[in-house]
């Protein structure tokens, strides 16, 4: 998928509101980072330092808790950008703001969809990021690749998706952010 299709996909979606979030939730914001490369647009990965309290070794988006000082939930995304990834916010533009989402730890997160601008270098901080790859677009948006489960926890049933990439597993609420973009995407 080139970028314009994205755009014109995207330009053609309804807004969709926010659900009703529980009002202790923390607010946070993540960034889905967008690539242009040779053979259409690429998704930006990370996976979480192992030592981490919140979520170890997972594959996640660049993104955290929203700070007093954050001006907007895409400022939070871009400034968890830049502390965890080195992204430059000039390097990034705005392309789509996702239905926020609860999570079990209780976040309503907020995803942003953002197209990085060239091809930067990014410096990765190992107090929270351990690894960064790439996962063409088409890929990720194919439906085809999720796997969707429903598991009970805490006297809650969950619906909980995976997506498997080249022997790695992407799934919680990164998956579900996947999910919900290629959803809307399909449309």
């Amino acid at each position: 998928m080139t970028l314009d299709e994205l755009k014109t996909r995207i330009n053609l979606l309804p807004p969709q509101a926010d659900p009703h979030l529980p009002d202790h939730a923390y607010p946070a914001a993540v960034l889905v980072p967008l690539l242009k490369a040779e053979q259409g647009l690429e998704l930006v990965l990370t996976r979480r330092s192992r030592h981490l309290r919140q979520h170890p070794g997972q594959v996640s988006f660049p993104g955290g808790r929203a700070d007093s000082t954050d001006a907007s939930l895409w400022h939070t995304a871009l400034r968890e950008s830049w502390e965890e990834i080195g992204l430059a916010p000039e390097l990034c533009r705005p392309l789509a703001r996702l239905r926020a989402q609860h999570t079990i730890s209780g976040f309503a997160l907020t995803p942003f969809v953002g197209v990085i601008e060239g091809q930067p270098e990014f410096i990765l901080n190992p107090a929270e990021v351990e690894e960064l790859f790439r996962v063409p677009l088409d890929y990720v948006l194919d439906l085809r690749h999720h796997h969707l489960f429903t598991l009970r926890r805490q006297g809650r049933w969950h619906r909980v998706v995976f997506i498997r990439w080249h022997g790695v597993w992407i799934w919680g609420i990164t998956a579900a952010v996947i999910h919900q973009f290629a959803r809307q995407i399909a449309r």
